[in-house]
Formats: structure tokens, sequence, C-alpha cells
């Protein structure tokens, strides 16, 4: 079903909030998504360090993917969580948190286009907003324009956070 919401699958959209196990399917899936993410930058760097030992090295990526999965969990809910408050105060959007919670966490391996040298960054912009639009216009029943509109000025508030606010 994952597949079929970041192809824009309005009926697998649709089913996937409504159904409980989507939730747990989705934030699995999203961990092991920003575990790739996580690794595949990280890794590299841990591995070149000179004079550290096998378990300093696993217990720093432990720590990095603990850390980065709360980290990641928690930009994703304030994101998701404020495109819908958006759209239910001032678009009179009809669905719930949860019920957008479900697709959104299982099309969120998109973010793994980050990966992708150079145009990582833009790939990733364009496919989550496409998602976020689509979802919030399915679930939360509110128009196209309007859910891209939310969709992509919060993506590009959160961008703009994560530039320049330093690490």
């Amino acid at each position: 079903m994952a597949f079929d919401i970041v192809r824009w699958d309005d009926m697998a959209i649709r089913r996937a909030s409504r159904d409980p196990n989507a939730l747990v399917y989705g934030a699995a899936l999203s961990a092991l998504s920003a575990a790739i993410i996580f690794l595949v930058t990280a890794l590299p760097g841990m591995l070149t360090r000179e004079g550290e030992s096998p378990e300093a090295i696993f217990m720093g990526l432990l720590l990095g993917l603990v850390f980065f999965w709360t980290y990641m969990g928690i930009i994703a809910l304030i994101q998701i969580g404020l495109c819908h408050a958006i759209a239910k105060i001032f678009l009179g959007a009809t669905g719930t948190l949860v019920g957008v919670m479900r697709p959104l966490f299982l099309g969120w391996f998109v973010n793994v286009l980050i990966l992708i040298p150079v145009v990582g960054v833009f790939a990733v912009g364009i496919a989550w907003t496409a998602v976020l639009m689509l979802v919030f216009e399915e679930i939360d029943g509110i128009g196209r324009m309007q859910a891209f509109l939310i969709s992509a000025g919060i993506n590009a508030v959160f961008v703009a956070m994560q530039i320049l606010i330093p690490h």
C-alpha cells in the first residue's frame, strides 16, 4: 500500500487512513527509511576514524540511530500535525489527525531520495510535498490548491529551519 500511496492512488490513501494497522506498519517503514538515511550518511565517517574500537563504533551508531529516529519522528509529527491543524482551523478540514498520519507514515519513505547526490534535497521536497498534498486533499477533504499551499509552505519553513538553525 505504501508504494500505491506515493504513486498517488487515492483509493490506497483512503484505505490506509481507515486501517488501524497502517500506523504500525507506517511507523516501522518510516523507522527503516530513517535508519537507511542515517547509516548511509553516518557509517562512512564512523568507519574511517582512526583508533576507534569496534565497540565504540557500534555504540556511536546505535546512539546516533536512536537520536536520529527520535529527531525525525518529532519533526514528522510536528509537520503533519501543523499541516492538519491549519487545514482544520482555517479550511474546515473534516479528517482526523490519526487518519492523516496513517497514509503519511506509509509514504514517508520517499525521504530516502535525500541520498541522491546533488538533487536529493529537491527530489525529497517535491515527493514529500506531493504525498502530503494528496493525503490532505483526500482525507481532510480540502481543495488541491489549498492542500498544495499548506504542504509546500510548511515544507519550506521546515527546510529553512533545518538550514538556518545550527545543529
